[in-house]
């Protein structure tokens, strides 16, 4: 066990070759190369998450601290007709019971637009809206006293179809209408490539919610503070809090303060979603005048909080006889939920998405997003993409089968290349990576002969079928064109007197190890040692809003904000040393926590030069700031530049699949990604191992019942999610090209990293079963009935 642990471990790092090796180290001379960046020092948060002295949400103390209980009904879409919280209130040990009509400033906590109120008050559109707020002593006489509220509402009908949600008939869930927003691009002619085409495939996929199953259940604490309010709690995008807490309560930005507390993973559910349980938590801190904790159970957050969002897409693909992509069209349904959130932002993504890596000149796509009564769509990781990349890819192999072409060489001679227009028409100036991804992933998987293996073992056994498959994905690293206001990030970098260094940035740590690179890139910048930099708690009072922590940007955003704080205060630094150390400033550098002049090392320490600069009177602090250029845009034809900048990779999964359960297994997966430069290079390694296994749980097993808008299986009983036994063997390959504008090169992986899986998984399945499967997860039900039906086309006809 112990040496089959040790191959996998080694398999699942990426080759020595891609590994600086550092030079030799002499006291003659600064080493020209990174002393930090590119290397895996202990994370700056390991010890106190490891020896469990990290204290989260659940175990902060304040004195006289409330319980806070949101109250939903049994109703999914219903008119009120009457709240009664009177025995609510009577029950012991109740502090507070509220309603809407308590809120002390706007009822709204809808973040793109106003239509989502934080209490109902007139309409029940989801099973998650709350109806009342409940401040006890414990959560025992919480719950009592939620079991009293009453609520009396006429029932009115559901919508529970994305595409039913668009029809004229269709029951209106908001007074504009069922369409919450909607998304196209329009490039080329496709009309008349559709009737050149020699080959035309049409297909509708179907991909379901997906929980974010983030190890700590969202928790926030609210507690009035001299004319405010300060909160803290399990967050991705602190600032958002402090927006959507100001609007509830009536109160200025500068009135509430946000830090974020240690934060048991996100992938996306914190972002926006935690504003809601903040922002109740307000309103009973507000009113009771004490602290106030609202702290979900599992089951609760699985119930109320945001779902990667449910899509229905309907998909044109076409091309020429020699495989050759000429058109594309799609219809994209996303399942909002019964209120639009960040919705339109998803879609956005999953609309200039729609064309993957590859150069298609045709294209048409209308991304349409749904209102309906169920479950509540949010941000999850990858933002809509991993859904149009399953059907993308999925076409890309049936259109392999039906040339009988191979079909990465299939992708090959479809990829995007340097100049090429992408489906938004953005030329590219920089060289697209996808082909080198897919070469490499098909050369490490040894694909062509896995390939061929897999085929004869299936022609000789019928019930354990073998598969390989493979999926390729472009993804735009930080906000769209669309959210570029958001686009700017802020680093406040302090020196102390004894030069210790700490950091605040105004993104967030959710595990994705943040806070280490920015103490990395520091230390690069600065010249300091690595253990003399402390990244603090994420606070909107430190540092200016500088945007939400998604999209893969924070190494980009937050780092290069680092980077200008910290070479800011180089500049300052350096003329001190020169001064003392008799040379010019040209010949001073600052490296690996030493003075260098004229190439030898001084015998001026850090510290020294640091007690120097604060003796000059040399400020030593400084917020640095970085924006990318601003991006052009045509939202109604969907054509422009929607990304700054772009990564590429490529997934080849090797699955095995029992036809007799409809078990899939994925046994091996060899992901090659475009990393630009690896910043921390065990975080790195560790968010695709994350990615892979996240991705394998959508496309496998994840299934979230809903039935008339409500969850039936809010608990990981019945929600399934991947376990270590789960786990495939794991082959990485990073591409280090570095990006002109990333700190040091480097760009995005949090998202990149599970794009692709599912579909790949999806055409090894479709590999080993001889055909094509439309509809995420890949259940053992939905599995077997497919081969039932592959098999016996006639008996499982209706």
């Amino acid at each position: 066990m112990t040496a089959d642990r040790s191959r996998r471990r080694a398999a699942k790092r990426p080759p020595a070759a891609r590994r600086a090796t550092p030079r030799r180290k002499t006291h003659s001379r600064p080493d020209p190369l990174p002393t930090v960046v590119g290397k895996s020092p202990r994370r700056v948060d390991a010890g106190a998450k490891a020896s469990g002295t990290a204290r989260y949400t659940a175990d902060l103390s304040f004195a006289n601290l409330l319980v806070g209980y949101p109250v939903t009904s049994r109703f999914t879409h219903a008119r009120i007709r009457r709240i009664d919280v009177s025995a609510a209130r009577r029950v012991p040990g109740v502090v507070a019971v509220l309603t809407a009509e308590d809120v002390p400033g706007q009822n709204q906590i809808g973040v793109v637009i106003a239509d989502q109120p934080l209490l109902a008050h007139d309409l029940i559109r989801s099973a998650a809206d709350r109806v009342a707020l409940i401040a006890a002593l414990t959560r025992e006489a919480a719950l009592a006293a939620a079991r009293l509220v009453v609520v009396e509402a006429e029932p009115l009908p559901l919508v529970c179809d994305p595409v039913a949600a668009l029809e004229p008939s269709a029951p209106l869930l908001h007074p504009r209408g069922n369409l919450a927003a909607k998304m196209v691009i329009r490039t080329g002619d496709y009309a008349k490539a559709r009737a050149k085409a020699p080959i035309v495939l049409e297909q509708t996929f179907t991909t379901g919610h997906q929980e974010h199953a983030y190890l700590e259940p969202n928790a926030v604490v609210a507690v009035p503070d001299a004319g405010g309010m300060f909160l803290t709690g399990s967050m991705q995008c602190p600032f958002y809090v402090q927006k959507g807490v100001a609007r509830v309560l009536g109160l200025s930005h500068a009135q509430i303060r946000v830090v974020q507390a240690p934060t048991g993973g996100g992938f996306g559910g914190k972002e926006d979603y935690p504003s809601e349980p903040a922002a109740c938590a307000a309103v009973l801190a507000h009113h009771t005048g004490r602290p106030v904790r609202i702290l979900y159970n599992r089951s609760e957050d699985i119930a109320w909080s945001s779902k990667r969002h449910r899509t229905v897409i309907k998909h044109t693909l076409l091309a020429d006889r020699d495989g050759k992509l000429v058109g594309l069209k799609a219809t994209i349904y996303v399942d909002a939920g019964a209120y639009l959130g960040l919705s339109s932002v998803v879609a956005e993504r999953a609309n200039a998405s729609a064309g993957g890596p590859y150069r298609i000149p045709n294209v048409e796509v209308d991304t349409l997003t749904a209102y309906t009564n169920n479950p509540f769509g949010g941000a999850y990781r990858g933002f809509g993409q991993p859904q149009v990349t399953f059907a993308l890819e999925s076409q890309l192999d049936a259109l392999a089968r039906e040339l009988g072409a191979d079909p990465i060489e299939l992708r090959l001679k479809n990829f995007l290349r340097q100049g090429s227009r992408t489906v938004t028409d953005e030329v590219l100036r920089q060289p697209p990576l996808a082909a080198r991804t897919a070469v490499e992933a098909r050369d490490r998987s040894r694909w062509a002969a896995k390939r061929r293996a897999a085929e004869t073992h299936n022609a000789a056994d019928p019930d354990r079928r073998h598969g390989v498959g493979v999926a390729s994905m472009l993804y735009g690293c930080c906000l769209h064109a669309g959210g570029q206001h958001l686009e700017g990030s802020a680093a406040l970098v302090q020196i102390h007197p004894d030069a210790s260094v700490s950091i605040a940035i105004g993104a967030s740590e959710i595990g994705q190890g943040a806070y280490t690179a920015m103490a990395m890139l520091a230390a690069e910048a600065l010249g300091f040692a690595y253990d003399q930099i402390h990244v603090v708690p994420t606070d909107t009072a430190l540092v200016p809003d500088s945007g939400p922590t998604v999209a893969s940007r924070t190494t980009i955003m937050s780092g290069n904000a680092v980077l200008d704080a910290a070479r800011t205060l180089g500049a300052r630094l350096r003329p001190v040393a020169a001064e003392l150390c008799g040379v010019a400033e040209s010949d001073v550098v600052l490296q690996a926590g030493a003075v260098w002049a004229r190439g030898k090392q001084a015998a001026l320490s850090i510290a020294e030069l640091v007690t120097a600069a604060y003796l000059r009177k040399v400020n030593l602090a400084h917020t640095g700031w970085y924006a990318p250029p601003k991006k052009l845009w045509d939202k109604a034809t969907g054509r422009g530049q929607p990304y700054s900048l772009y990564c590429y990779g490529t997934l080849v999964a090797e699955v095995s699949v029992d036809t007799i359960t409809g078990l899939v297994t994925v046994q091996r997966v060899t992901a090659v990604h475009d990393v630009g430069k690896a910043i921390y290079g065990d975080g790195v390694i560790g968010q695709i191992h994350g990615g892979i296994v996240q991705g394998l749980g959508y496309a496998t097993m994840e299934r979230l019942a809903v039935a008339d808008g409500k969850i039936l299986n809010p608990t990981f009983t019945d929600y399934l999610i991947p376990t270590a036994l789960d786990v495939p063997e794991i082959d990485i390959g990073l591409i280090e090209e570095p990006y002109e504008r990333g700190p040091y090169g480097a760009k995005g992986i949090g998202e990149p990293a599970l794009i692709p899986v599912a579909a790949a998984i999806a055409n090894a399945v479709s590999h080993a079963l001889g055909f094509p499967l439309q509809d995420l997860p890949l259940s053992p039900e939905r599995v077997k009935l497919g081969w039932e039906a592959h098999r016996s086309p006639a008996a499982a006809a209706p």
